[in-house]
């Protein structure tokens, strides 16, 4: 069975009773240019105390990166886990052990998206969002347990679009097509306008629509190419104020991707540990293809009211999320499994931050969020049939918070931040259909952060930082009466961060550095498990997790840009797991490559005239990874691989035209892996998560 469905059915009793199988930053700007909001407000990275990735438009653009799979190595400690990309999963700094909620949290601007909640699968609900006309993409790497609340144990991603902009019409767009090695043919549309309607207001209207190819054979149906994509969606923004104190922005956003099948090859393993293709490279056998699809929406209103002595922030949001997911359970169930998740979740946040320029700068606020979510399976005997059996669970999660952060400013040189959060929570659950059952559940927590930073000079900052950050508990769906054994409800789990950064612009601007160590202590680790035949959630062991992240920009000469990111990040437990886990002290926490790397080169050839080529290459290493942890056996050990890129290009005036290459090397790396399937066509046979093979790509674009 792959990852996610495994995820889907252990969410609760689930279908186990029929028989299931038991769960075995660098930019052409410096660090001084570069200002982001993530201590909401904007400040220039190099004041803020804390380690964080500026993936901006430019690059974004330069590297083709449309999704997280383009940009992931870009992230130092980022790590992607996937079979597709309806349903990825993200980890930061190596804090991820499996279990169904999330480690990370996502944003679109002031927006929280995903759920909160394990039982609505929230490990798997952060929106691959297309990246066109983002104005950067924020990734605030350890806990932001205080002003972004719960389920960031590993830090935060923020998606920031561009606002309309009233001082002039602007347009773009891009359009171009893409061939996979061995694979089908894709192509791509994307275009944006902006619209000033007065001297202080405006609209910018946002749409894509693109189609990847398909890699993945199956020969037992003779079907080719069979895992295609297509992602198809937009964006709305208006901005007006209202007198010349108030600004309003108001954000709608949508998002659908559907995937025809998964990016899985069935695998078996050697005696050695080696992965061995089944059937053939880039091959599965099913039943029928284990289809899905996700739709992102999001609505937002933002309200900045300038109070002279501070400015007062409402973010009203709405997001909902809809997944649907076909899966070919012949091997497990004798049936398929056609699953539906919906997560629609309100927000609203009020926040008073005090005007820039005195000693003192501090922020206070609220925070409530009410989530309703909704988990639907159906045993079906082939696609599009009606339902033999289903089995739904509902549940609500309702958080609290009050939240503040102070820094005081004790010299030109020297600041000093503190801050605090406080939230409580309440969640319901009830399942009904092939099983009843319920429960419920509350709970509290208090996160804090101290950072300091010290200005050595105007090219120069230290800073160091502690910040504890939790993850929610919740309640386990439990059978009336109860299953023996199964606890009511799991706790929070929690862990505190120790960090310590430089950020320099050096060489009269000509080398950026940012880099930093870190230590993790993370305990009450939260775990998925089987007990009594239900599928429960529970604590469980400790981690510590330890590494250096860097970013670093090199000009030698005005026409050549060299960056190079990576990180080394040591993530283990320090206890064991419960025995139905399989966790032992010292194993590796899954899916965290202790090094991983990319280099970047560009050169601009400087002609004279209005036409300007250029040539750029990339080198991405991901090491070896552990997979997830297995009760009765060990980990697997994923092998390390090397990705190549590269791309030729010409700017003339509005114009660009560019031929690029990834993965030009053919490497085979892995994102995922599941010792056993579900599908009888291919004998419950395991199987491994793919990156994309050889692409070749065209895309002209035109600004205006």
């Amino acid at each position: 069975m792959t990852r996610y469905f495994k995820t889907m059915l252990l969410g609760s009793i689930s279908l186990l009773a029929l028989g299931a199988p038991a769960l075995a930053a660098a930019t052409s700007d410096s660090i001084e240019q570069v200002v982001v909001t993530a201590t909401k407000r904007a400040e220039k990275i190099k004041d803020v105390p804390m380690a964080i990735t500026f993936v901006g438009q430019d690059k974004l653009d330069r590297l083709n990166a449309r999704s997280f799979e383009d940009y992931v190595a870009n992230v130092p400690g980022l790590a992607l886990i996937e079979e597709s990309p309806t349903h990825p999963q993200i980890a930061l700094r190596g804090i991820n052990a499996g279990g169904d909620g999330a480690t990370v949290g996502t944003y679109l601007d002031e927006t929280p998206y995903g759920s909160s909640s394990a039982l609505a699968n929230a490990v798997n609900t952060a929106p691959n969002l297309d990246t066109f006309d983002m104005n950067h993409v924020e990734v605030l790497r350890g806990p932001q347990g205080t002003l972004y609340g719960s389920s960031t144990l590993g830090g935060l991603l923020k998606f920031v679009t561009n606002a309309p902009d009233p001082s002039g019409f602007a347009s773009q767009f891009e359009v171009g097509g893409t061939s996979l090695d061995g694979g089908g043919s894709g192509g791509f549309a994307r275009a944006m306008v902006n619209v000033p309607i007065s001297d202080d207001s405006a609209i910018r209207l946002v749409g894509f629509d693109s189609h990847d190819a398909g890699w993945i054979d199956d020969p037992g149906r003779d079907l080719k190419n069979i895992n295609g994509v297509t992602s198809i969606g937009g964006r709305a923004s208006l901005l007006f104020h209202v007198g010349n104190k108030v600004a309003v922005r108001l954000n709608a956003s949508t998002q659908k991707i559907d995937a025809n099948g998964d990016n899985v090859e069935d695998v078996t393993v050697s005696p050695g540990g080696k992965i061995i293709p089944l059937y053939g490279t880039y091959e599965q056998q099913r039943t029928a293809s284990d289809t899905s699809s996700a739709r992102y929406s999001v609505y937002n209103a933002t309200v900045d009211w300038d109070l002279n002595f501070a400015t007062l922030t409402s973010a009203s949001s709405y997001g909902a999320y809809d997944a649907d997911l076909f899966g070919d359970d012949t091997g497990a169930l004798g049936a398929d499994v056609a699953a539906q998740l919906q997560v629609n979740k309100a927000t609203q946040e009020v926040r008073l931050a005090s005007n820039p320029g005195g000693s003192l700068d501090w922020l206070v606020g609220g925070y409530y969020t009410h989530e309703i979510a909704s988990l639907l399976q159906n045993i079906v005997f082939a696609p599009h049939t009606p339902a033999v059996e289903f089995l739904e669970l509902d549940s609500t999660y309702v958080e609290k918070a009050a939240f503040a952060d102070v820094t005081y400013h004790f010299s030109p040189a020297f600041d000093l931040s503190v801050g605090g959060r406080y939230a409580q929570n309440d969640q319901h659950a009830n399942e009904f259909g092939l099983a009843a059952a319920n429960g419920a559940s509350s709970g509290d927590v208090f996160t804090w952060s101290v950072a300091g930073n010290y200005h050595l000079d105007d090219e120069t900052t230290f800073y160091a930082r502690v910040a504890k950050g939790y993850r929610p508990g919740g309640p386990n769906v439990l059978p009336i009466g109860g299953a023996p054994g199964a606890p009511t409800f799991y706790n929070a789990d929690s862990l505190i961060n120790y960090e310590a950064g430089v950020k320099s612009d050096l060489l009269d601007g000509k080398l950026s550095l940012d880099a930093d160590v870190f230590y993790i202590d993370w305990t009450g680790i939260q775990l998925i498990t089987v007990i009594a035949s239900t599928g429960v959630d529970i604590n469980g062991g400790s981690a510590r997790s330890e590494g250096v992240e860097w970013d670093a920009q090199y000009n030698p000469l005005e026409d050549l840009t060299l960056s190079w990111s990576g990180a080394y990040t040591n993530a283990q437990l320090t206890s064991d797991t419960p025995a139905l886990v399989g966790g032992k002290s010292g194993d590796a926490l899954p899916w965290a490559p202790k090094w991983a790397s990319t280099v970047d080169a560009e050169y601009r050839f400087a002609t004279g005239s209005d036409f300007t080529p250029y040539v750029g290459a990339s080198w991405k290493f991901v090491g070896q990874r552990e997979s997830d942890f297995q009760s009765g056996s060990s980990q697997l050990k994923l092998p390390s691989y090397n990705a190549f890129e590269a791309r030729l290009g010409l700017d003339w005036n509005n114009w660009e035209l560019e031929l690029y290459g990834k993965n030009l090397s053919n490497a085979k790396g892995y994102t995922e892996f599941s010792a056993s399937g579900t599908s009888a066509a291919s004998g419950n046979a395991a199987t491994a998560g793919l990156i994309a093979p050889r692409l070749m790509g065209l895309v002209l674009r035109a600004k205006f």
